[in-house]
């Protein structure tokens, strides 16, 4: 005759009371808890809380003469990287402004190539460049966002209409 085989799931009291009623919940908490982490974990790695795919995009406006590549995600007191593709007509210069919420709410680390031009007014700044040869010109802004919130900014193209950007910036 074989040994007498305890019904695992059953709640017993030697060697230590157990009530397994609540013990299968607590590995039910444990197994989706689980779960929940594994899928916050992709979620960080695909860019949904900052610099990845899923918070990369690319804005234009309605013509095409100014496209910003950015984060829709970002980072409070982090250093974020702003491309910016301007199309314009041989021999004029190029003359951008930085609107109200960029300037109220981000510190400028670096901007390449530097402007000839910059002056501020009321919440704005305005970049100035030298005419170039080509109709096409890239700037590379470097900008860290001083709060946590959402923002939207709008980026101008002197005789063109506004990018807006809209972003969400994480503490």
């Amino acid at each position: 005759m074989g040994k007498r085989v305890a019904d695992e799931y059953a709640s017993r009291r030697s060697p230590v009371q157990e009530d397994m009623r609540w013990q299968l919940k607590e590995w039910q908490l444990e197994k989706w808890g689980g779960r929940g982490l594994l899928v916050l974990v992709l979620l960080a790695l695909l860019g949904a809380f900052s610099d990845g795919w899923l918070s990369q995009t690319t804005t234009s406006n309605a013509d095409g003469s100014l496209v910003v590549e950015h984060q829709r995600i970002l980072r409070a007191m982090s250093d974020e990287n702003f491309t910016l593709r301007v199309k314009f007509a041989a021999g004029q210069p190029t003359v951008l402004t930085l609107g109200e919420d960029f300037m109220d709410n981000f510190a400028i680390q670096n901007l390449q190539p530097q402007p000839l031009i910059t002056h501020a007014n009321r919440h704005e700044m305005v970049l100035t460049w030298p005419a170039n040869a080509g109709r096409e010109q890239a700037l590379w802004l470097t900008a860290q966002p001083q709060s946590a919130g959402h923002f939207t900014t709008a980026i101008r193209l002197k005789g063109a209409q506004p990018v807006i950007l809209s972003q969400w910036v994480l503490p």
